[in-house]
């Protein structure tokens, strides 16, 4: 199945892509933004784009306590930024938002029902109202999607909570390709999982 490899093209764009991938996989602190992912060279494309968009130099480290690198980025603008407009882009996503919401939050895999493979692409967060609004947006560009409703429950020390978790899939092929060309892929993650799937 054929795919685009979409990056931000302009700072307009960029910003609206970081909204996305920081309600995702983010932390707004008081000075810094902080962004965690399990792959590090996608970190490093989006440190390139931070430095060639905004200017400055993020920080790669190793998590000593997980499989997973974080980048922070340290400015009190940017971070005063991201405040002030995040929720604006929660309540109208814009398709450069659900970039980023898609390489934090995104998931793609294979159905074979009847000996037949069916790309599958979905987005989950404990957020409803993003979910719906995002789905709502994806729908403007006739990209069909459902949302179901799961329990979750934490097990990790000092969690131990049940989390209500929305999950956002879309199974119409005429919409996931769509999708793949109008959202495309950016993270190494989706891409080696749909390379792998269509083989």
């Amino acid at each position: 199945m054929l795919y685009n490899v979409i990056w931000p093209r302009t700072e307009r764009e960029f910003n609206e892509y970081m909204m996305g991938l920081i309600y995702g996989d983010g932390q707004i602190e008081t000075k810094r933004l902080t962004i965690t992912d399990s792959n590090v060279v996608f970190l490093k494309q989006v440190a390139e784009l931070i430095h060639n968009y905004w200017k400055l130099k993020p920080k790669i480290h190793k998590r000593t306590d997980a499989n997973a690198y974080y980048m922070r980025i340290y400015s009190v603008v940017k971070v005063k930024e991201i405040k002030d407009n995040i929720h604006a882009f929660v309540d109208k996503p814009t398709i450069d938002f659900i970039r980023g919401f898609f390489d934090a939050e995104g998931f793609v895999y294979i159905e074979q029902p009847w000996r037949k493979k069916y790309v599958v692409i979905g987005l989950s967060s404990t957020n409803s109202t993003v979910m719906a609004n995002i789905q709502a947006i994806l729908y403007d560009h006739f990209i069909y999607a459902y949302t179901q409703a799961k329990r979750y429950y934490d097990r990790r020390p000092r969690k131990e909570k049940t989390y209500k978790i929305y999950m956002l899939r879309i199974k119409r092929q005429s919409s996931v390709k769509k999708f793949l060309e109008e959202v495309g892929l950016r993270h190494p993650r989706h891409i080696v999982k749909l390379k792998s799937l269509c083989l």
